[in-house]
């Protein structure tokens, strides 16, 4: 017990980041570069205005410790390289929720703009600007007209994409509000910004709630939605037009999570009402097993008879739990990948692990009630409980406040069914 809390201890300051810049030598020559740090992912900036790295974070709000070993979406070279554009000096701040790279050369100024709660970076210029974007991945290039991408082209484009898998993996997305001038040949892109066109460049995971987020999904050709996906879609209208109404995001995962557990409540009922049953005929089970331990076959028959003269299936609580799985896995990878931006009580950011494991907490005390009630009294199945939310707790520390929000949500729901058909149960005959 004092080796897992000591490891519990040791997790607290690598779950908190306070965004910023800081000086890394990311590729190892010896010369320090710029980095921007967020929650989602880092950015590296050379002295000559190159995005050398652009490192997309394996956990969310946690810090990057060896640059060289990090996911960089670079393919050997700059992900963004301005082209004829000689800075002579650059300043780097934080503001409203902002990181700014502002770098300025006898042409004019090029500023990256950089969202603590978005993988998508603003880059801009005040003057006419090619820029050279290449990453790793298959690349792509929609042009004004077409369809579906094209794997090279040239002219007026809607976006230049490097995808490294389809459906997973990651992606970087190179789009705007306009046309772009664009062109691509081979694994590398070209695009001309005239002064002021803002190009907005995503780099993050290759995934359907993140493009969902970034405003991806409505072009064409970099991700198509299975029934999954379409399911996963209508989960996150739910929640988006619960947040239109409250203005919470804590009360719109709890409108989910009520809309879910309410669809869901004959299967739930169903499952937990066998499980209690289970429970409850433990006793007689084991006297069973006593009387017959020496003849597998008359202890198999009587304990089928006893579950007959108490109208109990063994296999009627399977079922249930295998139909909510698919529906519970969606929530999950729903909440996880979704950016809200904005916190509760004592939480600064849903997206972001809980900072004082109030909610981690909650859920394992949560989970272990509902495990007592559905125990009726088996210290064994108590002990067991007890033992796997320890272990699952390290697992629970890191997932985003707003998953951890939902399942204690839930749990709270799945407790008040539980007491119901306790309270419904007809006492045990001996």
């Amino acid at each position: 017990m004092r080796r897992l809390l000591a490891l519990l201890f040791l997790l607290l300051p690598a779950l908190a980041l306070e965004a910023g810049f800081k000086e890394a030598d990311v590729n190892g020559d010896g010369t320090p570069e710029k980095v921007a740090v967020t929650n989602l992912m880092d950015l590296a900036f050379n002295e000559k205005g190159q995005v050398v790295g652009w490192y997309v974070k394996t956990y969310k709000g946690t810090a990057i410790a060896d640059y060289t070993r990090a996911p960089n979406l670079a393919a050997g070279g700059p992900v963004v390289l301005p082209v004829g554009f000689s800075p002579q000096g650059a300043e780097f701040q934080v503001e409203d929720g902002r990181l700014l790279a502002r770098f300025q050369g006898p042409e004019g100024a090029l500023t990256y703009e950089i969202a603590t709660g978005r993988y998508t970076v603003r880059v801009q210029a005040d003057f006419p600007l090619t820029l050279t974007l290449s990453a790793q991945g298959t690349p792509k290039i929609l042009l004004e007209g077409q369809g579906e991408p094209l794997p090279s082209g040239e002219g007026n484009a809607r976006y230049l994409a490097w995808q490294t898998r389809p459906k997973a993996g990651y992606a970087l997305v190179a789009f705007a509000e306009t046309p772009l001038k664009a062109k691509l040949v081979g694994k590398e892109g070209e695009i001309s910004l005239t002064p002021g066109q803002t190009l907005k460049v995503y780099g993050g995971q290759n995934e359907l709630v993140r493009f969902h987020v970034e405003g991806l999904l409505a072009l064409p050709g970099l991700f198509s939605p299975n029934i999954w996906g379409q399911l996963s879609l209508g989960l996150l209208w739910l929640m988006e037009t619960a947040f239109r109404y409250t203005g919470s995001w804590g009360l719109a995962i709890l409108f989910l999570t009520l809309v879910v557990r309410l669809l869901l409540w004959p299967l739930m009922h169903q499952q937990f009402k066998s499980m209690a049953e289970m429970q409850r005929l433990q006793p007689l089970i084991q006297k069973i097993n006593e009387k017959y331990k020496d003849d597998p076959n008359k202890r198999a028959e009587a304990t089928m008879k006893l579950y007959q003269e108490h109208k109990v299936n063994p296999a009627a609580g399977c079922l249930p739990l295998f139909l909510q799985m698919p529906i519970l896995f969606l929530l999950w990878k729903v909440i996880a990948n979704y950016e809200f931006g904005q916190g509760l009580l004592w939480i600064p950011d849903l997206a972001l692990p809980d900072p004082y494991y109030i909610l981690p907490l909650l859920y394992v005390a949560s989970t272990f009630l509902s495990t007592w009630l559905s125990a009726h009294g088996n210290k064994d199945i108590l002990r067991q409980s007890l033992f796997m939310n320890l272990i699952f707790v390290f697992l629970v520390l890191q997932f985003p406040a707003g998953v951890t929000l939902y399942w204690v949500l839930s749990n709270l729901i799945g407790l008040f069914q539980q007491w119901l058909i306790n309270k419904s149960l007809k006492p045990l005959a001996a």
